[in-house]
C-alpha cells in the first residue's frame, strides 16, 4: 500500500499526530497528515480517513490516560511498570542501563536468597 521509500515520512506523520498537547491538535495534525498522503498514496488516504474514529479514539478520554490507550501490549506495560518498582532493597533499578556491563552490575538475589521457606528478608551485599 505505502512505497518503501514513503514509510520514514508517512511514519513520521503518524507519530506527529500522538505529539499533539490536546484533542483539537490531534485532529488537526490528522487532517495534515490526510492532506499529505491524498494525492501521493490516495490508498492509505482511503484506508486512514476510513479508520479515523478508531485512530483517534484515544482523544475521548483525559489526556493523563492518553500514553496507557496508545500501548496496547500488555508485555510492554508490565515492563515499564516493573522498572518504575521500587527493588526489595529499596532504590529502582536504572530504567536503561548504557551498556550490558552496567546492567549486570547490578545487584542481584540469588534463587536461595528468594526460596519461599525462607522466612527472613534477604540481604544483599553490595
Amino acid at each position: 500500500m505505502t512505497p518503501k521509500s514513503m514509510w520514514p515520512a508517512v511514519k513520521a506523520m503518524l507519530h506527529s499526530v500522538y505529539d499533539q498537547p490536546d484533542a483539537t491538535a490531534v485532529h488537526a495534525q490528522f487532517d495534515r497528515l490526510l492532506d499529505y498522503v491524498a494525492e501521493k498514496l490516495p490508498a492509505v488516504h482511503d484506508h486512514l480517513d476510513g479508520a479515523r474514529a478508531d485512530i483517534l479514539a484515544f482523544t475521548d478520554f483525559p489526556k493523563d490516560v492518553w500514553t496507557q490507550i496508545w500501548s496496547n501490549n500488555p508485555a510492554e506495560r508490565l515492563n515499564r511498570e516493573i522498572v518504575a518498582a521500587p527493588t526489595p532493597w529499596g532504590s529502582s533499578p536504572p530504567a536503561r542501563p548504557s551498556s550490558a556491563s552496567s546492567a549486570l552490575s547490578w545487584p542481584s538475589m540469588s534463587s536461595r536468597q528468594m526460596s519461599p521457606d525462607r522466612a527472613e528478608v534477604p540481604t544483599v551485599s553490595r
